[in-house]
């Protein structure tokens, strides 16, 4: 007698019934959802990264909300405190003398001195911005190159261009315009090949 057919069978294949097929459904869904759920917990935790990151560069200032990003700030110059403004006791360089600039002032009544000096510095580069009289209490001296308090090094290269010539400190003067006041016994620039370039202090007038 020919045994009773099995209906989970069909030519000796299993048949997969309604039951087992939903099964292998609701496994590959977990697997989608599980892999979705590694995406999105992916995609957080770099967010989270990027947010903590930016909070970071905010705090120290190398990002500035709302405009360009914070330059690094170079340090400024240490400014020299001048202890005697009348005659300071330290050293200045000599400056271009294209970066100086000179009034000039005859303080004689010798004619064409103001003129004559000032042509022949402008030969040495300076800049010469006008010729004037006064300081007449200089008339008897060699002159005077007179500066304010931006003018130190500036009056210090006029100096050395003219042997025998002092300082006098004007606190009301302004800017690094100097004056050169020439008296009756100037004689003369020193001779470029004799001039000393090299940093040093200024001869006040006492």
């Amino acid at each position: 007698m020919r045994d009773r057919d099995d209906p989970g069978q069909w030519h000796g294949a299993h048949i997969v019934d309604e039951q087992e097929l939903s099964f292998s459904s609701d496994g590959q869904a977990k697997r989608r959802a599980r892999k979705r759920q590694n995406i999105v917990f992916s995609v957080m935790a770099l967010l989270v990264i990027a947010v903590l990151a930016g909070a970071v560069l905010v705090f120290n200032g190398t990002l500035k909300l709302g405009g360009e990003p914070a330059a690094v700030a170079s340090p400024k110059p240490s400014e020299t405190k001048i202890e005697n403004p009348k005659c300071p006791a330290i050293d200045f360089k000599y400056q271009k003398p294209s970066d100086v600039e000179i009034r000039v002032l005859n303080t004689t009544d010798i004619s064409g001195l103001a003129g004559d000096t000032a042509e022949a510095l402008e030969k040495r580069g300076f800049k010469i911005s006008s010729l004037t009289s006064g300081w007449k209490s200089l008339s008897e001296t060699t002159g005077a190159v007179i500066a304010g308090p931006d003018g130190y090094a500036q009056a210090f290269t006029v100096q050395r261009q003219i042997p025998g010539i002092v300082f006098i400190y004007d606190e009301k003067k302004w800017g690094s315009r100097v004056d050169l006041a020439l008296g009756e016994k100037f004689d003369g620039l020193e001779k470029e090949r004799k001039l000393d370039t090299s940093e040093g202090k200024l001869v006040c007038s006492k």
